[in-house]
């Protein structure tokens, strides 16, 4: 008869395993079978793993109070429950001594849960315990205890509960996979909604912060927070990008940069970055210490989702600059008569407006085409970004690796004050490029005009000031025309004929310093910016007045005697410009 009791327990164990999925209502009529079969048998727990806590917990129990019973968290070596967890054994503990020793290092905050779950402060008298092993390992324990000191569990008994724990596996094995299924589609199906509902960056973010149940935000290209689940997000994400700046900017300009998991201050959070198939233009942060399989199904299709939805407000930022750019080629093909008044409107050019032109250049040749095609495209966005913010309209015409910037002024700030805030935007711009990545340009500021007319004139002097200052080899970045001076005279000539007027004007002078290492020319050029005062020349010079004396003669002498009067002292400055002009560039 005991036989056909157990038989039938099995059965009717087996009928609720197949009748139902939800696993609560299984695990709960397992517990009442195993402890209705087992002889002697006065109560059960079932404990499953709790990986992220590294902890066993209660999922089932009957014979306690399941208020405090279920408040119960073990190490996985702690108690009988424990050691069966560790070993993957079964475990028979048939007496008191067995059950009291095996309870030793019971942590006395699940002592005291246990006795009050228990009513009572006692162990068992005889407990048996199997593991719920799967193809991953143990998944968890399923504990028998017995109170009446005239029963002994053996291992007949123990044979029998390692078959309900084998049915309590495939129970909690089916309803893990029907949730990771159910939540699968409903991730899917969430994100999908998310993304058809047109509310943008933050409704996607929302959607995906309910889906793994832990707070969220998201960074544009620029650090800047678009996004956040919460005020405690945010809040949280403005910290990280205080203190942990070094971290978001390796994902953000590394195109190779993977999520991690990271650590500020004892809290966990993970990287994600937001890619399209060049850059990274974004990062998704998500609070959390652990995060498992459909939490990154969640977050994978959250960070396509946000790519897309950046790269759609890129494109109309996008669209709008290529137009500004457009309409400022008009400009430099001298077609403003064909802009109708919005355009007028859009370009915000007045009959009170004065323009500035700027040339960038850029000057990294030795790249590899990809590595430069990326970096430009930062560049390109950043440049953007910062010159939306200037206090003028500026227009923007992209030409790949050169960059024509009309800025349009509407005040009546002077010319100088409008090129050295110019200077100092471009020198405070190279800094954030630099701080982001290794990439070189160079920038020329033309002339302040008042008639649009006069945008070519202004155009060509930007030009030339990029392309000396690139040519200077120097660590100079800006250069405005009216810095150049009197070298903005020799930028209309070529280099040759440049060359060929020093050698006809001080061509002797530089081959006898050359031949004699004399100071010919040294002296020369301190004599002319001296007023051509003697005296003067040999003070600033180190060097006796009679040293002065013979030098000078000696510059006649190779020159002509008429070299240092009017005309011809004028003409022996200018070489000494353009000897200099020459070296510096």
């Amino acid at each position: 008869m005991e036989s056909e009791k157990q038989l039938m327990s099995l059965i009717n164990a087996a009928r609720v395993l197949t009748s139902t999925l939800d696993l609560d209502k299984v695990l709960h009529q397992l517990m009442q079978e195993v402890v209705r079969v087992i002889e002697g048998a006065n109560s059960g727990i079932l404990f499953i793993y709790d990986e992220n806590r590294n902890k066993l917990v209660v999922k089932s129990g009957i014979g306690f109070d399941l208020e405090y019973l279920q408040k119960i968290a073990l190490d996985v070596h702690e108690g009988m429950t424990g050691k069966t967890f560790s070993t993957k054994k079964g475990q028979i503990f048939r007496h008191m001594r067995d059950t009291t020793r095996a309870m030793e290092n019971i942590q006395s905050e699940n002592q005291s849960l246990f006795n009050k779950a228990v009513g009572a402060h006692q162990y068992p008298v005889s407990t048996i315990c199997a593991p719920l092993l799967s193809k991953e390992g143990c998944i968890g324990v399923l504990t028998i205890d017995s109170f009446s000191e005239e029963v002994y569990f053996n291992s007949r008994d123990l044979l029998l509960l390692e078959t309900f724990a084998a049915q309590a596996t495939i129970a909690i094995e089916n309803a893990s996979l029907f949730a990771h299924q159910e939540r699968s589609e409903r991730i899917h199906s969430e994100m999908a909604a998310a993304s058809l509902s047109h509310t943008g960056m933050k409704g996607i973010n929302t959607t995906l912060s309910r889906l793994v149940q832990k707070e969220t935000c998201v960074y544009n290209e620029h650090l800047e927070i678009t996004a956040s689940s919460s005020d405690e997000a945010e809040n949280r994400g403005n910290g990280l990008r205080v203190h942990q700046e070094d971290e978001l900017k390796d994902i953000m300009y590394n195109l190779q940069g993977i999520s991690a998991r990271h650590e500020a201050d004892g809290a966990a959070f993970y990287l994600f970055p937001i890619q399209t198939d060049t850059i990274t233009i974004g990062i998704l942060v998500v609070f959390a210490k652990e995060l498992d399989t459909l939490d990154q199904l969640a977050i994978d299709l959250g960070c396509s989702l946000f790519a897309r939805e950046m790269m759609g407000q890129e494109r109309i930022r996008t669209d709008l600059y290529n137009y500004e750019g457009y309409l400022l080629e008009q400009l430099f093909d001298q077609r403003i008569d064909m802009f109708s008044l919005p355009q007028r409107s859009l370009v915000g050019i007045s009959e009170k407006s004065r323009f500035l032109c700027i040339n960038l250049l850029i000057s990294n040749d030795f790249l590899p085409f990809h590595e430069l095609n990326r970096k430009r495209q930062v560049f390109n966005r950043l440049l953007y970004r910062e010159v939306k913010h200037s206090h003028d309209k500026v227009l923007i015409l992209d030409r790949n690796m050169e960059y024509d910037l009309l800025v349009i002024i509407n005040d009546s700030r002077s010319e100088g004050a409008i090129l050295e805030e110019f200077i100092r935007f471009f020198k405070d711009f190279n800094e954030k490029v630099q701080e982001l990545m290794t990439f070189v340009f160079h920038a020329g500021l033309g002339r302040v005009f008042g008639q649009i007319s006069e945008i070519q004139s202004s155009h060509r002097d930007a030009k030339r000031c990029a392309q000396y200052i690139r040519s200077r080899n120097n660590d100079e970045i800006i250069f405005s025309y009216k810095d150049l001076g009197i070298y903005r005279l020799f930028l209309k000539h070529e280099r040759d004929e440049l060359q060929e007027f020093v050698h006809d004007m001080i061509g002797p002078l530089l081959a006898y310093d050359e031949k004699h290492d004399s100071e010919l020319f040294k002296t020369l050029k301190t004599y002319i910016e001296c007023n051509q005062n003697m005296t003067s020349t040999a003070k600033a010079s180190y060097v006796h007045l009679n040293t002065i004396k013979y030098r000078l003669q000696n510059i006649r002498d190779l020159l002509g005697k008429d070299s240092m009067e009017g005309k011809r002292i004028f003409e022996l400055q200018m070489a000494i410009y353009m000897k200099e002009y020459l070296a510096s560039s």
